[in-house]
């Protein structure tokens, strides 16, 4: 994955290649992102730089005797794609369009700001943790251990990653004093 990340560097430091992305004036072009075995890809919204990162792409393949599962594969646009570079992309590259690249590694990988929709799922997973406990069935001490055990740990990796907004902590936090102090039959 070096190989191909110095590629896609070198790529991306050619004048007009298309090939990567600046994120502030006065430094260079990021052209992927490399985890492991995932490569997070970058280029502009024109057909000169898809045909070049496919034939980058191509070369990678053919030296390193490693294939690119497409299926696993996902594409995804800034909202300056308009739907046509979008078909021409997917056409290219034979990759699906997806709105949102999903999670990795057990975090939302999002393109705008933060809200607390994008991470109502940790306080819908903070109910269900409860949904099999009866707080009258536990002592004062059972429900702290259960609090501390279970849901404090829930969004443990997700704030290491990223600041919650409030309203989710807020929310988490209710969950738990709810069921500490017995406000919820769960």
């Amino acid at each position: 994955m070096e190989a191909l990340s110095n590629v896609l560097f070198n790529e991306s430091l050619q004048p007009k290649s298309g090939i990567g992305i600046k994120l502030s004036t006065g430094t260079e072009r990021i052209a992927c992102l490399l985890f492991a075995d995932d490569c997070l890809l970058f280029c502009k919204v024109n057909t000169t730089a898809y045909i070049k990162l496919k034939s980058v792409l191509d070369i990678f393949c053919k030296n390193s005797g490693q294939l690119i599962n497409y299926h696993k594969s996902t594409l995804t646009f800034s909202t300056n794609a308009t739907t046509i570079h979008q078909q021409v992309v997917a056409g290219i590259f034979n990759i699906t369009h997806s709105d949102s690249l999903g999670k990795y590694l057990g975090c939302p990988v999002f393109q705008k700001r933060l809200n607390t929709s994008i991470f109502q799922e940790l306080v819908e997973k903070a109910m269900a943790k409860l949904g099999g406990w009866k707080a009258n069935c536990l002592s004062k001490a059972g429900r702290i251990v259960l609090i501390q055990s279970h849901l404090e740990s829930l969004p443990a990796h997700t704030m290491q990653c990223f600041q919650l907004p409030i309203g989710v902590t807020t929310n988490i936090d209710r969950i738990n004093r709810e069921f500490f102090w017995k406000k919820n039959n769960t």
